[in-house]
């Protein structure tokens, strides 16, 4: 039971960026983390946005950064989070993980899920990407070590080109770690050090056959699974348009979910330090319960219709539960709040978006800002959804 006031709207989820600072110095880290920044929230400030947050309706925390281990006090937060009922995630490189720390993150673990970042099934791949020697075989050791303390952990990975290669043995060291789910992240957003990126991005041709070659897949909704399992699921960030059935598995932005940046900043996305049109204030300045409630940019965008969004997204079948999808990866690249999926939008103009997904298959839907539409229009080719199922984890 929460304190919510009756008839306000409903606060789900929430992100905590705890700092900015980071031991390592990866290529797409779309904040650009490295070295703390002045004027991060302090522990009094965060504990009042659990406080706040929880008020309000919410159930579950994702803390991250930067790399949250990183911060002083970090594990007095964690149990701040847990005394006040929450479910907690902590996104982590998973390089620095202390005895003591493993032994508070085991105190509190029939509520905590872990999601940590591995992108190589080799030294050579992973700390490459990671800008830091010793990272595959740490982070690889610390996935052991939370398996023997029975803490449950997905394990997310960013597919590129120079990954390619080692995906399915990055499927199959999964399963040898114990992890309950291994997360493909098919794009990089173009943010802070993933600017830098795009020649590594992988392209229509290669994603198809990416797809074609993976087992079957089981696709896993954000919702907390309370039958957890050590088999992994596999789940990758495909857009819905593409999934069977045009299953939805998104953050639930402005509706039921905000994040908290660093600096106090509320956003949609805790990626959103570069774009003041996805703020909707400070918690230094407003309650959290005033700036949810009450700020033009989450009323406003609770109000969208589909027609309301740019490009495909405002011609597709799936928009109204979907509301395109990462809005992080749509400002990033188009500067626009209301622009397309870029992953969307980019199959569209290639000819490749299912014609059976768009509302009107007759109408053309490009956007001013991407690349002109191929030669013979949507639906020319389609994503293998043989290969997919909707099935979710523990058959769900």
């Amino acid at each position: 039971m929460t304190d919510r006031e009756p008839g306000s709207h409903s606060l789900e989820n929430l992100t905590i960026s705890l700092t900015l600072a980071c031991n390592q110095a990866c290529q797409h880290c779309w904040v650009d983390a490295g070295k703390a920044q002045p004027g991060e929230l302090d522990d009094d400030e965060i504990r009042s946005v659990l406080t706040q947050a929880r008020g309000l309706g919410a159930r579950h925390v994702k803390f991250t950064g930067g790399e949250p281990l990183l911060r002083p006090g970090f594990v007095d937060l964690m149990r701040c989070a847990y005394d006040q009922g929450f479910r907690i995630s902590l996104e982590t490189n998973g390089t620095v993980l202390s005895e003591a720390t493993l032994g508070e993150l085991t105190r509190i673990g029939d509520r905590l899920h872990l999601y940590v970042s591995l992108d190589g099934a080799s030294a050579a791949t992973h700390d490459s990407f990671r800008g830091q020697r010793g990272a595959f075989t740490r982070t690889v050791d610390n996935l052991r070590r939370l398996c023997d303390n029975d803490l449950y952990f997905s394990i997310h990975t960013v597919v590129r080109r120079g990954n390619l290669h080692e995906i399915h043995d990055i499927l199959d060291l999964a399963g040898d770690l114990g992890a309950s789910q291994l997360k493909l992240i098919l794009s990089v957003h173009e943010l802070g050090r993933g600017h830098g990126l795009a020649k590594d991005v992988i392209g229509a041709d290669e994603l198809f056959d990416l797809l074609a070659r993976l087992p079957p897949q089981r696709l896993w909704d954000y919702a907390w699974d309370p039958h957890r399992s050590r088999t992994p699921v596999l789940m990758t960030t495909l857009p819905p348009a593409f999934q069977p059935g045009g299953a939805t598995t998104t953050c639930g932005w402005s509706k039921s979910f905000l994040a908290v940046l660093a600096n106090g900043e509320v956003a949609i996305c805790q990626g959103m330090y570069e774009f003041d049109q996805a703020k909707a204030g400070n918690v230094r300045d407003r309650s959290l319960a005033d700036i949810w409630q009450e700020s033009p940019l989450f009323t406003s965008t609770r109000a969208w219709q589909v027609d309301d969004l740019h490009g495909v997204c405002g011609n597709c079948a799936v928009a109204e539960s979907c509301r395109g999808l990462c809005r992080a990866s749509a400002i990033a690249r188009y500067r626009d709040l209301r622009a397309p999926y870029p992953l969307c939008q980019v199959l569209y103009d290639g000819g490749h978006f299912p014609a059976t997904m768009l509302r009107d298959a007759a109408r053309p839907t490009p956007y001013a800002d991407a690349e002109p539409a191929a030669e013979g229009g949507p639906g020319r080719r389609l994503l293998p959804l043989t290969a997919l199922s909707s099935t979710g984890p523990g058959g769900r």
